[in-house]
């Protein structure tokens, strides 16, 4: 068949979802994102006069999952605990048993507002674990320079008592490599994640990855499971079919966002930023192009990043 394109509107808000999403990379502004962008396209099928979509085939869904009573039930269990865990958290500071209740919250929120995939939840994480300061220096002509900085860079280092992230940006993104490279979802970097985190904090690492990893996966279970019973009819819904076509752009936007989120992680904290970018252009075209395996390509990645190492390619002192 025919690959489907985007429309000139949908097109328009992927750009904006994109551009919004990279510069506020606030939790937030993600599912305001998506659903600005289902109400721009419902307004414009509405104004043009458009009929309604007709969903795609039956599915047989109408006949799937637990009933309707048990399906509100686990969508009320998911919104109790988001809204319990919120408040909670903010009552409490980040010290002994307390902590497990920070990653729980902070995973478990992530991944109540998260729509577009898993490349689309990394620059939320990251900005959970990492904490950044503004940094200002005077150049030598008297000019104020300010950039965004990890905690532990502004005071110097991890163990300082000012620092409140709970890994480094380098640390996490070796976790994701790991990800990458492992079967399964890419949702299991929480298991990493949470162990690490744990372990700096001095706690036991199961209770990390417990934490982290049902934290990240409860919400979209209870929220599946629980849309399920509902879904034969709302996916035939009017005002749903009108603003599928906005949502979706829009969630191809954030993961558009990700990407270059994630290229200035990498690039900002490798010691050859440029050979980095090389690398990564070499996966992706294998990737891509020749369809190699991902395994393959992020091995083959960490080799090239050892010869860039032992040769100080483009390398960059300090």
């Amino acid at each position: 068949p025919k690959p489907q394109t985007l429309h000139p509107k949908p097109r328009g808000l992927n750009l904006l979802a994109c551009v919004v999403a990279f510069m506020y990379s606030s939790a937030w502004v993600f599912p305001v994102l998506i659903v600005f962008g289902g109400i721009c396209t419902y307004i414009k099928e509405i104004r043009d006069g458009k009929p309604v979509a007709e969903a795609p085939g039956k599915e047989g869904i109408e006949s799937l999952g637990v009933p309707k009573a048990v399906g509100a039930f686990l969508i009320l269990t998911w919104l109790a605990i988001l809204i319990l865990t919120i408040i909670l958290r903010s009552t409490m500071e980040y010290e002994g048993s307390a902590r497990g209740l920070f990653w729980f919250e902070s995973f478990y929120r992530t991944g109540s507002i998260i729509f577009g995939g898993g490349q689309v939840v990394l620059p939320l994480i990251i900005n959970e674990l990492v904490q950044y300061k503004e940094s200002c220096v005077t150049d030598i002509k008297g000019k104020e320079i300010c950039e965004t900085v990890p905690d532990y860079e502004f005071w110097g280092r991890f163990d300082h008592p000012e620092v409140n992230s709970w890994m480094t940006e380098a640390e996490f993104l070796a976790g994701l490599g790991l990800a990458q490279a492992m079967p399964g979802p890419l949702f299991n970097i929480s298991a990493y994640l949470g162990a690490l985190a744990a372990s700096k904090a001095g706690v036991n690492a199961l209770v990390g990855v417990a934490c982290a990893w049902f934290g990240l996966f409860g919400p979209g279970v209870l929220v599946i499971y629980g849309a399920l019973p509902f879904w034969g009819t709302f996916r035939k819904w009017p005002v749903y079919r009108r603003a599928l076509p906005g949502m979706n752009s829009a969630a191809v936007g954030l993961i558009v966002a990700s990407v270059f989120s994630l290229y200035n992680k990498v690039r900002s904290t490798s010691p050859f930023p440029d050979t980095a970018v090389a690398i990564g252009l070499i996966g992706f075209v294998l990737v891509e192009l020749y369809k190699a395996p991902a395994p393959a390509v992020v091995v083959l990645g960490g080799i090239l990043g050892l010869l860039g190492t032992a040769l100080k390619l483009k390398w960059v002192d300090g």
